[in-house]
């Protein structure tokens, strides 16, 4: 399709990516932007129809870009499909020239009737353009306690993410939603496979609990546990995943998601580089419950 703006001319495409060409186009402005590229998650197949890329083109040469994420949540035991906004990128030589605007005002009109509602999250150098589409800041939360020492019984094993079976077997476990979440990303396996399996940033903190049935996204920073998402395929208690992460060392763990069971968790405002936006009159979930979207949600 092609559309004007500002008396320029663009090839404006949606979810192209099975077209080589475009999807590279796509790829060299990830790279410049993140820098990221996106072509081994599309090659191993974990790309699926819910991560949609809308992209301005000059000529070949994909110049500005916002992506929509679908996602399909468990909130509180409810079903929620909701659009998260990212991979929000516009090359340098064509930026302040309503690029991003055009691409922000068609998935808004798109989307705004076919979920519950839209959101994402923010640096601080756009803190101000989101409000002007219609999004306010939200405040997540985040739960952390201290450990038992006498309970911890290391029983776990890192799984190498470079080889296809720990991946498959990831794969089928992401599947399931965290039950111990009360808000989890149902059906999103394909996101947890980008963070876990393609990216350096999570391949070497992938845990695989025989005894719980479970693997384990986790962290270990001196003498504190990150438990950034667990997923099982049978009932099992989140403090037996824990102490079973847990080491020697592990005095406190902290989660990368809300636990449905909050009495035993300390609270606090999560502060970090990135704020989140969601539409307005849609943060009341997060002031009433004090809940946050798990870490590996975040596109």
């Amino acid at each position: 399709m092609e559309i004007e703006l500002e008396n320029k001319k663009y090839k404006f495409l949606i979810n192209y990516q099975k077209d080589s060409k475009y999807r590279s186009a796509f790829n060299t402005l990830a790279q410049k932007t993140f820098p990221i590229s996106f072509e081994e998650w599309y090659q191993t197949h974990y790309w699926n129809e819910k991560y949609i890329p809308y992209t301005l083109f000059d000529e070949n040469k994909a110049i500005a870009n916002i992506s929509i994420n679908i996602m399909d949540f468990n909130i509180l035991e409810e079903k929620r499909r909701l659009i998260q906004i990212g991979t929000v990128m516009t090359d340098k030589e064509y930026r302040n020239q309503g690029l991003s605007r055009f691409l922000m005002e068609q998935i808004l009109e798109e989307w705004n009737q076919k979920c519950d509602f839209i959101y994402l999250y923010a640096n601080e150098t756009v803190l101000d353009m989101y409000p002007k589409y219609g999004f306010d800041k939200a405040t997540e939360y985040e739960y952390f306690k201290s450990l038992d020492k006498k309970l911890i019984h290391e029983n776990c094993e890192k799984l190498n993410m470079d080889k296809q079976f720990n991946r498959d077997l990831l794969y089928s476990y992401a599947k399931c939603p965290n039950h111990h979440s009360k808000l989890s990303m149902n059906e999103n396996a394909d996101l947890v496979m980008f963070y876990c399996a393609i990216l350096s940033f999570l391949k070497e903190n992938v845990f695989y609990i025989k005894s719980c049935d479970a693997i384990a996204i986790a962290k270990f920073n001196q003498n504190q546990l990150i438990l950034i998402d667990v997923f099982s395929k049978s009932s099992v208690t989140l403090d037996e995943i824990i102490y079973s992460l847990a080491n020697s060392t592990t005095e406190q763990v902290i989660l990368g998601f809300t636990p449905k069971e909050c009495s035993s968790y300390e609270i606090k405002k999560i502060s970090g580089d990135d704020t989140l936006f969601i539409q307005k009159g849609k943060t009341k979930l997060f002031v009433e419950n004090k809940i946050m979207f798990p870490i590996l949600s975040h596109a």
